[in-house]
């Protein structure tokens, strides 16, 4: 069976999951805690609220867009995409178009 949970939390949350679980120091926009087994999906989602919407400023997109590219972001790591390396993350954001293109929503 298929589960995917979305966490909309404040950046001071997601900073101590960072911490906590995965030894970064830093800020970020979202957290997947990816526990699928064969083909089926199970994952915990965590994005940053604060960081959503400030994605959405800097780089003059609408939030509900800048929303579904996380949301897309989280399911792609689930599929096996990463995003590490340079190559790795250019696959990753153009994956991410394709998905936020199956939506009907203003830039």
């Amino acid at each position: 069976m298929d589960e995917l949970e979305y966490n909309f939390v404040d950046s001071d949350t997601l900073f101590t999951f960072n911490k906590e679980y995965l030894n970064h120091d830093t800020d970020t926009d979202i957290i997947t805690f990816h526990y699928s087994e064969s083909k089926s999906i199970k994952a915990e989602v965590y994005i940053s609220c604060d960081a959503l919407k400030n994605n959405a400023r800097i780089h003059s997109e609408s939030v509900e867009r800048e929303c579904l590219r996380l949301l897309s972001h989280a399911l792609l790591h689930c599929l096996g995409y990463n995003d590490e390396t340079v190559d790795e993350k250019e696959r990753m954001r153009l994956k991410e178009d394709d998905c936020i293109s199956l939506f009907h929503v203003k830039p």
